[in-house]
């Protein structure tokens, strides 16, 4: 029930990987303020300008009604909590202007009623990564603990709740939908040694985009906590991390998190510490003195609750006592491709048991702490599709948007608005917004065409039983983005472009593509995703498809790029056919309900697959007892769940890696 608003930015990767790293290094030398220089390629991020137009249900925490005043040097805790607090799982944008937001304590998403709309369906949207700081007082007293640390921003609970109230118990459950928080920097400050920047909460569908966060002077307990309660899937993309203990820290075994272009530096203890999550990372950047990643709770002891990391294009930079330890230290299973170490003892020492325990180097081409898994004769290798970056474009003029309630559509009145919304995209403008001002319906075919480049919600909210067509238009890229379907919708999506199409921050995304044109899919959960065009790539992260009653994706002969992935329920997750390539890195197979014990989670058919960082998790002694089924020619033979190592969590195994292919694709990299 979310609709969370990706923001449409013009800023590139912060960081990439070999000839193409852009990673940021924070200077703090230069009159005490913060400057970003630019480390490798010279490619500087555009500038972010992210402003909305008047009468789209947009909470402008500046507005009289809440009376936040940036740069005045006054306390803005209240102004903002109160436009958090007023519209509980309403699907709102809380917005800030540019400025500098002085707090004192924290702000919290929320409360809303136990089980119903707390904590839930609320994004926080700054105009700019660089311009919006939400700056915490030094030495504020509620955040001088550093063994009971507190968030400057939380989305996932009331960080003043009684730990043993049944609010609290109630806020541990994975029904966070819909957060995201975007194009902002928080600032920590100085003298708060029990500060967190963000504990972020979400699940399903919700995002970190664009962030950065800072401690002043490097002190504080973690950067980004994602830590409370059952958290994930959610996505992490574009953030840059300054000083704490930690610059990112799980401690839970499920629902998994899938992180893209993340920069860290200057921790304490570790860039990265991941105390049992199913984690999917690519486009890594640390400059540290400790290690980069702890990969398990216990690395010395090699006793761990499961933590599964799969890496991808990594550099990671050692720095004074950094060159007596590994870059990566594990007692839990990883998937590595592409990562480079320098001033390091060596680039990963592992405690793990049944595990390769060091790899003695400075790189690391492709590693797998755990035995390469095929039924088949295969090179013992993933796939290594191409990657390609997630497309961005520049946000429009908001006096050059339409509404497509100036054509007439008009919401929760259930009548079809399909006519309504086919205006708006016929108008003739770049933009055409969906504001949050109640259900819309569409009953119809609706034709994504003409000179549209961009169908936003704020956050949207649509039903009906028609479709949304992606077709083609002027221009080459089209983003459809921040929408909520409603539950139990029969609402279609479809892409026949030949145009590059991006799906984004979406929730029930039944969508079946028939395009040739570039697709991308991130941040998105589902029942189904179809997949028929052999000419077509697709790149998605975060996937969550949870349907029950058919096999969840399909590759029909394309090439399929999976970042992160979650998933319920029963039914094959993945099928690959006609001669088709999957790629899968990192993924939490969660086997709530019925499982067939003669269906596979995954399957083969005379096509190309590699499966990286598979873990499961289950507590209805029900699971699935075939792990892979893979047919070339008339031979068909399967991976059974009892040849997958154990996970030692959630009653869970791991699949570090299984190659299903005879050949690789012609292209590789990234």
């Amino acid at each position: 029930m979310i609709r969370s608003r990706t923001l449409v930015l013009k800023l590139l990767p912060i960081s990439l990987f070999s000839a193409f790293l852009v990673t940021t290094c924070v200077d703090y030398t230069k009159n005490g303020e913060n400057e970003i220089v630019a480390l490798g390629a010279a490619i500087a991020p555009a500038k972010e300008n992210i402003i909305y137009p008047q009468n789209v249900a947009v909470v402008d925490v500046t507005s009289p009604k809440y009376g936040a005043v940036p740069n005045d040097g006054r306390d803005d805790t209240q102004a903002i909590q109160k436009a958090l607090s007023q519209f509980p799982s309403g699907g709102r944008v809380i917005y800030l202007p540019n400025g500098v937001y002085n707090v004192s304590d924290s702000l919290h998403w929320p409360t809303g009623i136990r089980y119903r709309s707390d904590y839930k369906r609320t994004v926080l949207q700054g105009q700019s990564k660089d311009g919006v700081i939400i700056q915490l007082n030094n030495s504020s007293p509620k955040f001088q603990n550093p063994q009971q640390p507190r968030p400057v921003i939380s989305t996932g609970f009331d960080p003043d709740l009684d730990r043993k109230s049944e609010d609290f118990k109630a806020s541990l459950v994975a029904q966070r939908f819909g957060n995201s928080v975007r194009n902002l920097t928080i600032n920590t400050g100085k003298n708060n040694p029990g500060a967190e920047g963000l504990n972020f909460t979400a699940n399903n569908q919700g995002a970190v985009r664009s962030v950065k966060i800072i401690s002043a002077d490097r002190q504080g307990r973690t950067g980004l906590a994602l830590t409370h309660g059952e958290v994930g899937p959610l996505l992490v993309e574009d953030v840059e991390i300054v000083g704490f203990d930690n610059g990112i820290r799980t401690n839970n075994g499920i629902n998994g998190v899938s992180l893209q272009n993340i920069t860290v530096r200057d921790q304490k203890r570790a860039g990265i510490f991941n105390g049992g999550q199913v984690m999917s990372l690519e486009g890594f950047s640390s400059f540290n003195a400790v290690p980069a990643i702890v990969n398990g709770r216990n690395p010395n002891g090699g006793n761990d609750p499961g933590s599964t990391l799969t890496l991808i294009n990594a550099k990671l930079t050692g720095r004074g006592n950094a060159k007596t330890l590994p870059a990566i230290s594990s007692a839990g299973f990883i998937y590595a491709r592409n990562v480079v170490s320098s001033g390091y003892s060596n680039v990963l020492s592992s405690n793990a048991r049944n595990a390769v325990k060091t790899v003695k180097k400075s790189a690391i081409s492709e590693f797998t702490s755990h035995p390469i898994l095929s039924k088949f004769d295969s090179p013992q290798r993933s796939l290594q599709l191409p990657i390609k970056q997630f497309p961005k474009l520049a946000w429009d003029n908001p006096k050059n948007w339409v509404s497509v309630q100036q054509f007439g559509a008009i919401p929760n009145d259930k009548k079809d608005d399909t006519a309504a919304f086919q205006a708006a995209i016929d108008s003739g403008a770049t933009t055409v917004l969906v504001p949050q001002t109640g259900y819309f319906t569409i009953n119809g075919s609706l034709k994504l065409r003409g000179n549209v480049r961009r169908l936003t919600g704020a956050e949207g909210w649509i039903d009906g039983s028609g479709e949304i067509i992606a077709d083609n238009g002027s221009q080459p890229t089209l983003i459809v983005e921040n929408f909520f379907v409603a539950f139990g919708s029969k609402l279609q999506w479809r892409t026949v472009a030949k145009r590059t199409v991006v799906y984004r921050s979406i929730s029930h995304l039944n969508l079946e593509s028939k395009g040739s044109g570039d697709l991308f899919i991130d941040d998105a959960v589902m029942g189904q995703v179809r997949f028929l065009n052999p000419d077509q790539r697709i790149w998605a992260r975060q996937l969550n498809p949870e349907g029950r009653s058919r096999t969840n994706v399909v590759n029909r002969g394309a090439k399929l790029w999976i970042l992160g992935f979650k998933t319920e329920h029963g039914k094959t997750k993945v099928e690959t056919t006609n001669g088709g390539f999957t790629e899968f890195l990192g993924g939490l197979i969660y086997a709530a309900g019925k499982q067939d014990a003669k269906e596979p989670l995954f399957r083969i058919v005379n096509a190309s697959a590699s499966f990286a960082g598979v873990a499961e998790a289950y507590f209805d002694r029900d699971t699935y007892q075939i792990w892979v089924e893979e047919t070339r020619g008339r031979t068909t033979k399967t991976l059974k769940r009892s040849e997958v190592p154990g996970r030692s969590t959630s009653n869970g195994m791991a699949m570090v890696l299984y190659a299903g292919f005879d050949k690789p694709p012609q292209t590789r990299g990234r």
